[in-house]
């Protein structure tokens, strides 16, 4: 059961969430929109309608956009689709609102109603993604938590659970709600497994599941022997 291919995309993501280059280098001169207001007094910057930025790098789209610089928060509203794009991978977020606050290096993005947060992370051998209702993300404790109907899934692989959180510092990543799946398929077989907790370190590859853990798993092997025996009826 390849499950460590999971945590590979929780680095990845926390990476782009965490990224030096936060929303005040996106938020400037350079973000073109329908609308541009300034108001000095309260040093505040709106972008209204068809907001838009990009560079060789980062990619940034919304319906709205406001930059609060005396509270130091940026706030994204709309149809907001970001995306990174480096020679070895691309990750792409996509959400209905996005803020953050860079005092307190904390933020959140919340889906459309009825429509998750959906985060993709693509390179040349795996597609991963991340969906939930909510994710909130600390960049000073390195924590990033996934919640209501949270999702994250490769090619082979998925994981549901109420919430997912995850410390980018530890590597600790924990799986509750009630009762989290695990489930998927290689060419080693498929397997499914189910509990009221799942634990992992991520950096040791120590995966643990607590509280009344069921599950099954069928190895390659073992397919031609349950083909004949279906066959037969």
């Amino acid at each position: 059961m390849k499950i460590k291919i999971f945590f590979i995309f929780m680095l990845c993501f926390a990476s782009f969430a965490f990224a030096e280059e936060d929303l005040s280098a996106l938020l400037g001169g350079s973000v073109q929109s329908d609308r541009w207001l300034i108001n000095r007094d309260k040093e505040e910057e709106e972008f209204i309608g068809n907001v838009s930025y990009s560079n060789e790098i980062y990619s940034l789209k919304a319906d709205y956009a406001l930059s609060q610089r005396k509270q130091d928060t940026y706030l994204l509203k709309g149809n907001i689709t970001a995306s990174q794009t480096l020679p070895d991978s691309f990750i792409q977020i996509k959400a209905e609102k996005i803020f953050y606050n860079n005092k307190t290096l904390k933020g959140y993005a919340f889906g459309k109603t009825g429509k998750q947060v959906e985060g993709i992370y693509k390179t040349p051998n795996n597609t991963f993604s991340l969906f939930g209702d909510r994710i909130d993300f600390d960049k000073k404790e390195d924590q990033i938590n996934i919640s209501s109907y949270a999702e994250l899934n490769d090619l082979n692989n998925t994981i549901y659970g109420d919430s997912i959180a995850f410390n980018t510092q530890s590597g600790f990543l924990e799986v509750f709600g009630k009762r989290p799946v695990l489930w998927g398929f290689g060419v080693d077989g498929d397997y499914a497994l189910q509990a009221d907790k799942m634990t992992a370190d991520t950096k040791k590859g120590i995966f643990k599941a607590q509280g009344n853990v069921a599950g099954w798993i069928t190895l390659a092997s073992d397919f031609e022997k349950i083909k004949q025996v279906t066959s037969k009826k």
